[in-house]
């Protein structure tokens, strides 16, 4: 709805702010600073353009050399750089170390790390009680959604918050929409009416182009994009994995069980994570097996030829299969001489919730980089399919089918369909006598049933 013309404007006083304290900022030998961040450096070209051609037009002064205005750097210095603007990177940490700042513009927030706002921005902020206004899509229930919740609350003094629908945009949608019509259309929609000159004759009042969105895309993205709503299924499926947090250097350890889940494929890669458990519920998925073009024999094969993934099949102890090739599963036991667990099938989004679940940081009132703050599940650095699925998954953002749940995109999620085979049955067989908390360190069990 304008957010990235709304946000240059909320600079401007401040430029003018520092140009009335010059002769106080230069005798303080300080400078009125501030960054604008987002989630690559191009997300920042937005606002700074705005920015820039409005200083540009109303004439001030720029420094030159100080002003740039190109790919590699977008910097405005303005009265002998008593004032400066930045456009960083969040996406490069290292690059917002630096003095105290007046003031940060996060823009696209929700698609930023928390990490990048707690550990690198609020403290800049601190020297001059510096103040933050942040534009943002929503990008589901993140910390995102956290601050905004922040700002609704009306005993919380230091943030306020709002929240606007695309169609109040007149520049944009010409035509008129209500909530009330936007209602009645995602009604009718939901009914399964996707004609669009049938749904434009009924005289709802809706913007011509606000139907089209309602008709080609799910309910969940229309919700995000053009209600700004918070919703919870639109864009990556794992929206909390983040590889700075959940990514690191993982040894086997010999006292915590092993345990192997697969998915399947030939064209689609056959995949083998190596799990481990720790005796407080800890996961660690410690190495990959990831490739196509392989038969049952030849996984089977590769998994024991392999120096390390060798070694960790011989002391694993159930093997967590896709259930829709029990063939498969037979060869790979036989092979690997591995008990088979069971009920590793069910709803994909249970697993999907399971699999969430773990990638929840813990203790989030501890500082970062604290032991007890990390998440339930770690990934080595060697399973590099699996982080990059992790990331890659997504939802479908076109509606698919008119009735019914949307289900994310069926690619690059291989790695991630193993992870949820091992929660499925891992969590079944916590019920059963399959496995017990009283094995850590123990050799295999009898198969159970």
């Amino acid at each position: 709805m304008g957010k990235s013309t709304a946000g240059a404007r909320e600079i401007f006083p401040r430029a003018l702010e520092a140009y009335s304290n010059q002769a106080m900022l230069e005798e303080l030998g300080i400078r009125y600073e501030g960054w604008i961040i987002g989630p690559n450096y191009t997300d920042g070209e937005k606002l700074f353009r705005v920015f820039y051609n409005d200083a540009r037009r109303l004439g001030l002064p720029f420094d030159k050399p100080g002003t740039y205005y190109t790919k590699q750097e977008m910097t405005v210095s303005l009265w002998k750089g008593a004032f400066i603007l930045h456009v960083k990177s969040g996406a490069h940490p290292e690059s917002l170390v630096g003095e105290g700042l007046h003031f940060a513009v996060m823009t696209e927030a929700a698609k930023m790390k928390e990490s990048v706002w707690e550990r690198f921005v609020r403290p800049t902020l601190v020297d001059f009680e510096g103040e933050t206004w942040w534009d943002s899509t929503p990008e589901g229930r993140n910390w995102f959604y956290k601050l905004y919740r922040d700002g609704q609350d009306p005993d919380n003094e230091e943030w306020e918050s709002w929240r606007h629908p695309a169609w109040l945009n007149r520049s944009a949608y010409k035509h008129r929409t209500t909530r009330e019509g936007v209602r009645q259309l995602k009604e009718l929609v939901g009914q399964g009416y996707t004609n669009k000159a049938d749904l434009s004759s009924r005289g709802l009042v809706v913007d011509d182009e606000i139907i089209s969105l309602a008709v080609d895309l799910t309910p969940e993205a229309f919700g995000q994009e053009i209600e700004c709503n918070f919703s919870d299924m639109v864009g990556r499926v794992f929206k909390d994995w983040d590889e700075e947090i959940h990514v690191h250097d993982l040894p086997y350890i010999p006292s915590w069980p092993l345990f192997v889940a697969t998915d399947y494929g030939y064209t689609d890669p056959n995949v083998a994570l190596f799990i481990q458990v720790g005796p407080f519920g800890d996961l660690r998925v410690i190495a990959e097996y990831y490739r196509t073009q392989r038969t049952d024999a030849q996984f089977a094969a590769d998994v024991l030829q392999d120096e390390r993934l060798g070694r960790l099949v011989r002391v694993a102890k159930v093997l967590f299969p896709d259930p829709e090739d029990p063939g498969a599963t037979r060869t790979l036991a036989d092979a690997w001489g591995i008990q088979v667990g069971t009920d590793t099938g069910g709803p994909l989004i249970e697993r999907i919730r399971a699999i969430h679940k773990t990638l929840r940081q813990r203790n989030r009132h501890l500082p970062w980089g604290h032991p007890e703050r990390a998440p339930q599940m770690l990934v080595d650095r060697s399973c590099t399919e699996l982080i990059r699925e992790m990331d890659a998954y997504s939802w479908p953002r076109k509606r698919l089918h008119t009735k019914g749940p949307e289900h994310p995109q069926d690619k690059d999620n291989h790695a991630p369909e193993a992870l949820g085979r091992f929660f499925a049955g891992y969590g079944a067989a916590m019920l059963g006598p399959v496995i017990s908390k009283a094995n850590y360190g123990r050799g295999r069990q009898k198969r159970g049933r």
